[in-house]
């Protein structure tokens, strides 16, 4: 069996993971011979009971912990080949339970495992210091969840298969901060983007772009009210001097 991987693009691994988030049944088949305590060779037949021990398999990967017969059941730690290591609780020969997932690159998963995903609370520390806490699902991020990127941004809110998606807060490093709804890991639907020297636009976006109607208001109290096409104003709308209120058919717009 080889390594855990992660799919979400930030993650460690390719996304071909079938054979490393299953059953160890595959390994520690009831009719393999497995090495005993005492170095003998014993047929699985003989093991079906709990007991702790240690067991080298012939792919040079190695399992030390609680076993029922052959197969991982409460806690262990196992050793892949290629240097990832899992510690934690194990249920029928999967993942499962609380538990920790290092990679050889440096990057570190833990928390909860179900059916031999990461998959439950879990924090995600990778190899380029991306830090991520929060719900996961199947290994991909999903639910609510705290991430700082490797470059010093940081979303909170909602996460969809390993992406932001719905309400949430974007925040640059450099100071810019978004408040709205996202899609496919980009500022989509409602929402409003404050610059650091005070300016912001409130209004509709897509992938990234002012999109829709929308009111762009300067530091000084001005503001532009009208509609907008992939991040530039078309020209339809209007300019209001500082003081000037927004006239109520914009606002329930905006409201709405």
């Amino acid at each position: 069996m080889s390594g855990p991987v992660a799919i979400d693009g930030n993650l460690e691994g390719p996304r071909a993971y079938a054979d490393r988030t299953k059953s160890l049944d595959t390994i520690l088949d009831k009719d393999r011979e497995v090495i005993k305590d005492n170095g003998e060779v014993a047929h699985s037949s003989e093991l079906a009971s709990f007991r702790v021990t240690e067991l080298l398999l012939p792919n040079s990967e190695t399992y030390y912990g609680a076993l029922l017969g052959n197969i991982p059941e409460g806690r262990g730690k196992y050793l892949w080949s290629d240097g990832c290591i899992y510690e934690g609780e194990w249920r029928r020969g999967m993942r499962h339970g609380i538990g920790k997932t290092s990679w050889p690159s440096g990057a570190v998963y833990e928390g909860e495992f179900s059916g031999g995903y990461m998959h439950g609370a879990g924090t995600y520390i990778g190899s380029d210091s991306l830090n991520y806490k929060g719900r996961w699902r199947l290994n991909l991020k999903h639910g609510l969840g705290y991430q700082v990127y490797p470059n010093g941004d940081i979303f909170e809110g909602s996460w969809i298969q390993g992406l932001p998606e719905g309400p949430g807060k974007y925040t640059w490093v450099h100071g810019n901060a978004y408040i709205g709804n996202m899609k496919g890991g980009k500022m989509s639907g409602k929402g409003t983007l404050t610059w650091t020297n005070g300016d912001s636009f409130e209004g509709s976006w897509l992938n990234g772009m002012m999109h829709g109607f929308g009111v762009y208001t300067w530091s000084d109290g001005g503001f532009y009210v009208g509609t907008w096409t992939r991040g530039l104003k078309d020209g339809k709308g209007s300019f209001y001097p500082r003081g000037s209120r927004l006239p109520a058919v914009e606002e329930l717009y905006l409201n709405a």
